[in-house]
């Protein structure tokens, strides 16, 4: 199960969440991170049962599974 949600593309800096899981081709973007962060931890508990994103599974996505690009 995936989904893509995009937000205001207004010449900020992009933010792209891409799921490591294996069989999820989920992608999240946003212009501020807070929030698309925010979309992660929802991510997380709707697609993958995971009741409680704790500060260190987010840092370690945040890390792992987005990169920011300028002005998409």
């Amino acid at each position: 199960m995936g989904f893509a949600l995009e937000l205001d593309r207004k010449g900020k800096e992009m933010h792209e969440f891409t799921c490591g899981h294996q069989e999820c081709d989920s992608r999240l973007i946003s212009s501020d991170k807070d929030i698309l962060m925010g979309q992660v931890a929802d991510h997380l508990k709707v697609v993958h049962n995971v009741q409680t994103a704790t500060r260190t599974i987010l840092n370690y996505l945040e890390t792992a599974c987005v990169t920011s690009s300028p002005d998409w």
